[in-house]
């Protein structure tokens, strides 16, 4: 026997020991299973041999071939898709949440899932306080609050679905995968100690989970002790855990001569709304202005002291092509503070940048033309950094644009009226492709790479030619094209992936249903209630998914419950005598209980537990009908299934907040292909584009720029979102250019009120 150490272990020490201790305990009990099932499919190949022509091919005896043929396979997998769980613990992917999703919606995918659902069900009973406790310990081992169950290597929801990710893209038979499903979830539980309680010693040990009440196979409370001061140091990577003018809009760009016709040579059929949009920024600008600042942008200065003169468009796109080449300190400096004003420091850097074609700071100033055109843009490129999910590299990339366009903007001001305009449509394509691309997959490091590029020419080329945003334009929207269709198939994968989940949570709910409305608030004996609440109710919501609610397969089903029920005191049936009754029903039970991998003895022995439940009720007799139960080992009232999952709207309340009509108009009026943006756990707000929308719920599937699933949500729901500020509606027919004007009004609207 290894000597414990009297020192408590470290958080790495303890991590280590977790991962190798669950990943052993389970692969020795997949190998059982296997063996198990394998005995299984010989016993009956032989029963079936027996007689039968021997060059006759024999199913059972195929399926045994073939888990034999992948038994080492299945093996392998299952271990290294459970070491996988605990390397995405420790190092995560972005996107990666959604790993158990389904990504195939074929009927014996759906089922296997369900068979899984009903793995996790049973593991939450049985050990759901201890898994609690070990998934708060582990949340703290991590440096998070907690870890979503997708997350968390330890929660029931990975246990039982482990077979199913292990038998991936291998083809089995169904009468195979039944067998299997069924000795894992019995394996599971029966040596589920063996995996629980040294990890409950080593974690009691650390200090992460409370010795009181906790022995060998026993439940603890909910909740994690913390450790103690000392006994561990600082935890592994926690990134694993778990939004009055002086001019009208049209001088004052023939004030510049610059324009070169985007809104009159090609079609902008919402020019005059943003002309106006810009019209109104203008006059916000001005009137928060101070008329005498004393400022050197304004360049008003102490009584008695010269005036200083305005300088020349002509000095100002000297100084910002010196400027040009490097990212300008204000820029920096406003992507470290938040708060920081990039208008302000940027009329700061221009001013002190004039020493470079030497000119005195103390002796020039910026004309209100002039300035108008740098807290536009210093203001379009504050909101794209504060409401756009720019990862580090996609940031830095952005941040050498800012000098270029206030280039732009002083040479063409149409840039902000006309949605044509090429500066406006290259920012557009630059923030698409940056957006969300955290550079995982070498496609997204090929467009990061791109833009790259594109920037790069912009920023060692552009003079005061406005042509080159054009075809540098032309040339990003058309690696992104290609780059959609990619994106086009990954949201069709999605929408199918919901679809399927969304015929099975539908089934599963009809299923439910239907047991609800047959056993609530009547008395059922122990092992009719759990037959039906398991075996019948999975097979209900098998015949939902493969022949639907009106086929004679589920009205069948309905009809053998009631016809059970019926035996009970108080029933039509209720003089008829138990072993009739059930001779007639027997060849129905059989084909139910199949349905759940139960077969030829385990079969029989649940039958006669619901014929000695039923017969012993009508007695009168309790005791009788819990030993009835008790034989098939369940509980004498199981709890229901878990409710579906629902969007958690506030961390620790379900309470859903208020909502106005005007919000869910404007929601029930999104199209797939609309982009919103939403809030994630960091509160940065994300594009999110409406992929699908869902005939049987209405709720609405979203995904991000490349594809994958970010959120599904009622309407309601997601109006909820928008009232807590996690939810954006974006302009329907523009881009981040668009819609950054539009959050310009209302943070200006908010300083002058």
């Amino acid at each position: 026997m290894t000597p414990v150490s009297s020192r408590p272990p470290t958080y790495d020490e303890l991590l280590r020991y977790t991962r190798r201790s669950v990943v052993e305990q389970l692969s020795s009990l997949v190998h059982a299973v296997l063996g198990k099932a394998d005995d299984w499919m010989f016993d009956l190949a032989q029963k079936e041999g027996e007689g039968a022509d021997p060059f006759a091919r024999s199913p059972r005896l195929e399926a045994m071939n073939t888990l034999r043929s992948t038994r080492a396979t299945i093996e392998r997998q299952f271990a290294r898709q459970y070491e996988a769980l605990f390397d995405e613990l420790i190092e995560p992917k972005q996107g990666s949440a959604d790993g158990l999703r389904l990504s195939l919606v074929e009927e014996q995918e759906l089922e296997q899932q369900l068979a899984s659902d009903l793995i996790v069900e049973a593991l939450q009973r049985a050990h759901g306080h201890s898994l609690d406790a070990l998934a708060k310990a582990l949340a703290k081992i991590m440096g998070v609050e907690s870890l979503a169950p997708r997350q968390n290597p330890l929660s029931p929801l990975n246990f039982g679905h482990a077979l199913h990710r292990a038998v991936q893209g291998i083809d089995l038979p169904n009468m195979l995968q039944v067998v299997l499903y069924k000795y894992y979830e019995r394996e599971l539980l029966a040596r589920f100690n063996e995996v629980l309680d040294p990890l409950m010693q080593r974690f009691m040990a650390a200090g992460l989970v409370p010795r009181q009440g906790i022995g060998p196979g026993a439940s603890m409370r909910p909740g994690g002790g913390a450790a103690r001061p000392g006994s561990a140091p600082p935890p592994p990577n926690s990134g694993a855990a778990t939004t009055s003018s002086e001019h009208d809009a049209g001088g004052y760009a023939q004030g510049h001569g610059h324009g070169h016709g985007y809104g009159h040579g090609h079609a902008a059929p919402t020019s005059q709304e943003d002309a106006n949009v810009f019209s109104l920024l203008r006059e916000m600008l001005r009137a928060l202005r101070p008329q005498q600042s004393g400022g050197p942008a304004t360049g008003a200065v102490g009584h008695g002291l010269p005036e200083r003169r305005a300088l020349q468009t002509t000095e100002m796109l000297s100084v910002l092509s010196l400027m040009q080449t490097e990212v300008p300190p204000s820029v920096l400096e406003t992507m470290e503070r938040h708060e920081a004003s990039l208008s302000v420091l940027l009329k700061r850097d221009l001013l002190e940048s004039a020493r470079r074609i030497g000119l005195s700071p103390e002796q020039v100033r910026i004309s209100p033309d002039e300035e108008d055109a740098v807290d536009l843009v210093g203001m379009l490129f504050d909101v794209l950094f504060d409401e756009h999910d720019f990862e580090q590299r996609a940031r830095n990339l952005v941040s050498r644009l800012v000098v270029p366009y206030v280039k732009v903007a002083l040479l063409d001001r149409q840039m902000f009226m006309y949605r044509t305009h090429p500066a406006r449509r290259l920012l557009n394509a630059v923030t698409e492709a940056c957006e969300g691309n955290g550079g995982q997959s070498a496609h997204e490091r090929e467009m990061l790479g791109k833009a790259e590029q594109v920037v790069d020419t912009l920023v060692g080329d552009f003079n005061e030619d406005v042509a080159i945003f054009e075809t540098l334009e032309s040339e990003l929207r058309g690696f992104l094209e290609q780059h959609q269709k990619r994106v086009e198939l990954a949201e069709k994968r999605a929408a199918e992936a919901q679809r399927g989940q969304e015929r099975l949570e539908h089934a599963r709910v009809q299923a439910g249903g239907e047991v609800s409305n047959r056993v609530d608030g009547r008395k059922v004996p122990a092992a009719l209630r759990e037959f039906l609440a398991r075996s019948w109710s999975h097979h209900l919501s098998l015949v939902a998914l493969r022949e639907g609610t009106e086929s004679v397969a589920w009205s069948a089903a309905l009809s053998l419950a009631d016809k059970l029920l019926d035996l009970l005191p108080g029933g039509k049936a209720a003089g008829i005598s138990i072993p009739t009754a059930m001779q007639g029903l027997s060849a129905d039970l059989v084909v139910v209980l199949g349905s759940s991998g139960v077969h030829g003895d385990a079969a029989d022995a649940v039958i006669k537990a619901i014929a000695d439940g039923v017969e012993a009720q009508r007695r009168g007799d309790a005791v009788a009908a819990q030993q009835a139960a008790a034989v098939l080992r369940v509980a004498p009232e199981p709890p229901p299934l878990p409710p579906q999952p629902r969007l958690k709207i506030v961390g620790g309340t379900d309470a859903v907040p208020d909502f106005g009509p005007d919000d869910l108009a404007q929601l029930r009026d999104l199209k797939v292909g609309d982009w919103i943006s939403l809030a994630g756990e960091d509160e940065k707000l994300a594009p999110a584009k409406l992929a699908w929308i869902s005939p049987i719920s209405n709720r609405l599937m979203f995904v991000n720029r490349r594809g994958v699933r970010m959120l599904v949500a009622s309407v309601e729901e997601l109006s909820a979102l928008k009232k807590l500020g996690k939810l954006q509606l974006r302009d329907a027919q523009g881009g981040a250019f668009e819609d950054a004007l539009q959050r310009m009004v209302g943070r200006l609207k908010q300083d002058i009120a």
